[in-house]
């Protein structure tokens, strides 16, 4: 079997004339555009559309990167459309709120608002799955991720983003059934990336997101490029690249699971992850005994449930910034929230998932750690947040 490969390429701007050229090269290796779409083609863009943000937000893949993926597919015959479903919003609201909807409206390419389709596969654990019709009817499945931290599965990229195929408050039905169990929610998203099988990743990581992603973080500019056919190898390489444990990442421990382990022996070409390594890169304060000692939680599970408590982080209504809006209680899938004279969370219900954090138009909601977690931030602060 050939090992999957992923191109990496250095681009430190998003100048749009500079990312169409980068773009362009980034996917030389992988046999260009024409690889991918032929003339009739009906493709189908899938970027990081998690809710609206300021055009300065990094929450998003960038409107320069987009556009110049649509822009090679359209010269290559294909007919391009791009969607998402967001956690809040529309998928043509969030575009508008960064400046994407008035590029795609230059390159006449529609913004698809997706509608739900049962899909059936006996093979999978979760044999019915309701998924966005426009990816599984598409010819060509293009996937756009932004490389982000993610509070509750460590980080969200190539197959983290297939998860927008999940149209509106499926998502947090999801999230209920796995409950706390990161893996299984983890099994979910990587069957959810089988179904969907799209042709092509390119991962916008010109600007990332690190600390308490996808929505709460900081930006970081890590300055590259990453393009690949096989979404959990674009991952694997993606945390080389951050000096981050390939067995850190939950979904990619589903694949191995599921029998997919062609990742395992990914070649790149281009830039090397190692001279890609940000100067920093700052784990999310949910971070757990999983993520940062992989092989101890594996080998002593007994010790898990204990560890995790103690690093489990906890949200919570930041004072001063909850404006009592109530998207958290509505949102929540445990329904865990109430809201009367403020935001009070019953821990004893509450799952984990951070859909409260990540989603809230405030960004008032925040994590408190756990006493072993907040023992390693110190020790961070102390060392360098170097990861």
């Amino acid at each position: 079997m050939t090992p999957p490969l992923v191109s990496l390429l250095k681009q430190d701007n998003y100048d749009y004339a500079a990312i169409r050229r980068a773009v362009e090269e980034l996917l030389a290796p992988l046999g260009g555009m024409g690889a991918f779409v032929k003339t009739g083609d009906n493709v189908l863009l899938k970027p990081n559309l998690v809710m609206s943000q300021k055009p300065d937000g990094v929450a998003l893949t960038h409107p320069a990167v987009v556009g110049a993926v649509a822009e090679l597919a359209l010269d290559c015959g294909g007919k391009v459309r791009l969607g998402d479903s967001p956690g809040l919003g529309s998928a043509r609201k969030v575009a508008e709120s960064y400046g994407l909807a008035a590029v795609a409206d230059r390159l006449g390419v529609e913004i698809v608002q997706f509608t739900p389709v049962d899909d059936f596969d006996e093979s999978r654990t979760y044999k019915r799955l309701t998924l966005a019709r426009e990816l599984l009817e598409a010819d060509v499945v293009i996937n756009l991720p932004k490389l982000k931290t993610h509070a509750q599965m460590f980080m969200t990229m190539a197959v983290k983003n297939l998860f927008g195929a999940v149209v509106g408050a499926q998502k947090f039905q999801w999230h209920y059934r796995a409950g706390s169990n990161k893996q299984a929610f983890a099994k979910t998203l990587y069957e959810v990336y089988a179904a969907v099988k799209p042709a092509l990743h390119v991962v916008d990581a010109v600007v990332a997101m690190d600390g308490n992603g996808p929505t709460s973080g900081k930006p970081n500019p890590t300055n590259f490029l990453a393009a690949g056919t096989d979404g959990c190898a674009v991952d694997a390489v993606l945390l080389d690249c951050l000096g981050l444990e390939r067995d850190s990442l939950p979904v990619l421990l589903a694949a191995r699971e599921a029998g997919d382990i062609a990742w395992e022996k990914v070649e790149t070409v281009g830039a090397s992850p190692a001279e890609l390594r940000p100067a920093r890169w700052d784990q999310p304060e949910s971070v757990t005994i999983e993520m940062i000692a992989p092989r101890l939680s594996q080998k002593y599970p007994f010790l898990t449930k204990w560890l995790r408590s103690q690093f489990t982080a906890v949200p919570y209504a930041i004072p001063g910034k909850c404006v009592m809006c109530g998207a958290c209680v509505r949102l929540c899938p445990a329904q865990a929230m109430t809201l009367v004279e403020s935001v009070k969370i019953d821990k004893s219900k509450c799952i984990r998932c951070y859909c409260c954090h990540e989603l809230c138009p405030h960004d008032a909601m925040g994590l408190r750690q756990g006493f072993l977690g907040r023992m390693l931030g110190m020790f961070k602060s102390g060392a360098g947040s170097r990861q």
